[in-house]
């Protein structure tokens, strides 16, 4: 295999170097790195190498650190929206799942979120008083990302669909996006229902199981993931997908970390769990053997024993989680 690598930004190289160093004993594959990032463009002046896209192609998935985008000061494009267009990578899939002792409600749910379109296509457009952001939703991205949520459901052995939506506000868009949903649904064999995104957050927090797969719109799907992530525990306990129709990047879901960046305590899991993601993706395509699941119950095993970095409240650096995990895959 060829894996390419973007290190990131802030806590990024810390929790890259950690995940390859498992990988790296783990599975046979030719790591490639990219540049890109904040970091580059500081010193490059360019916020991804010359020749990125094609070098990324020439790979069979792409591994990803945390990327900044700068809010003050010089900016650029973002990185990640560059590489979700150049490859189309229309379905962002982020699994949550609660650890016992850690988490503040039991969760076991998977949101799919629409990842090419809503606010964050980006057409804004302002005046002195004025400031506009177009939202897109289309119907072919509508139903794209519906049925991609109800075969990952009927893949993984799930029951129920949940599309998240603010129907009773925005009668077009989300409307589009219920209608295109309900359509899709009609073909499938499982429970179909919808929820409105702020009940959607309250459920979240207040009850156990609320859900078991969501799909969900741009934006609804960003803020959501966030707070499953609170529900787990810690945003670096969560890892994520990024699925086109013929490639695939994977990451953690947290943001750079630059509070916590060169201290050697960030937490890997995040990273790890993208990681076997990406393991699961390459072997559903006879590209790896199968190894993902065998690296997350390594990882439950360690939660288990209370081996944790400091946003969890342990004391255990970010090698040595890493070097627990690799000793259970050993056992």
């Amino acid at each position: 295999m060829r894996i390419a690598v973007i290190k990131g930004d802030g806590v990024g190289p810390e929790i890259m170097g950690a995940t390859l160093s498992l990988l790296e004993r783990y599975i046979e594959a030719d790591f490639i790195e990219i540049k890109a990032g904040k970091s580059y463009f500081i010193e490059e002046g360019k916020p991804i190498e010359d020749n990125a896209i094609e070098k990324i192609r020439g790979c069979d998935s792409l591994l990803k650190g945390p990327v900044a985008t700068p809010t003050k000061g010089p900016s650029y494009p973002s990185v990640n929206t560059l590489l979700r267009r150049e490859f189309k990578l229309y379905a962002n899939v982020r699994p949550f799942k609660s650890y016992e002792g850690i988490s503040i409600r039991r969760i076991d749910t998977i949101l799919v979120r629409e990842n090419l379109e809503c606010l964050y296509y980006g057409w804004e457009v302002e005046d002195e008083d004025r400031a506009i952001a177009m939202r897109v939703i289309t119907k072919r991205g509508a139903e794209r990302i519906s049925e991609f949520a109800f075969n990952l459901a009927k893949r993984e052995g799930r029951r129920r669909v949940t599309a998240i939506h603010k129907r009773n506000v925005l009668k077009r868009t989300d409307g589009l996006f219920l209608d295109a949903f309900y359509r899709v649904a009609s073909k499938f064999d499982l429970s179909a229902d919808d929820e409105i995104v702020d009940a959607a957050g309250y459920k979240l927090v207040k009850l156990d199981n609320a859900f078991d797969v969501m799909v969900a719109p741009n934006l609804y799907g960003d803020i959501l993931s966030d707070v499953a992530a609170g529900v787990v525990g810690s945003i670096g306990l969560c890892g994520s997908a990024q699925i086109g129709e013929d490639f695939a990047a994977f990451e953690p879901i947290h943001g750079t970390g630059e509070d916590i960046a060169g201290k050697g305590i960030a937490n890997p899991i995040g990273m790890i769990i993208a990681a076997s993601m990406m393991l699961d993706w390459l072997w559903e395509r006879g590209r790896s053997p199968k190894r993902g699941e065998k690296i997350r119950e390594a990882i439950d095993s360690v939660i288990m024993d209370r081996i944790l970095t400091p946003d969890l409240g342990g004391d255990f650096r970010t090698e040595q989680v890493v070097e627990k995990i690799v000793d259970r895959l050993r056992d």
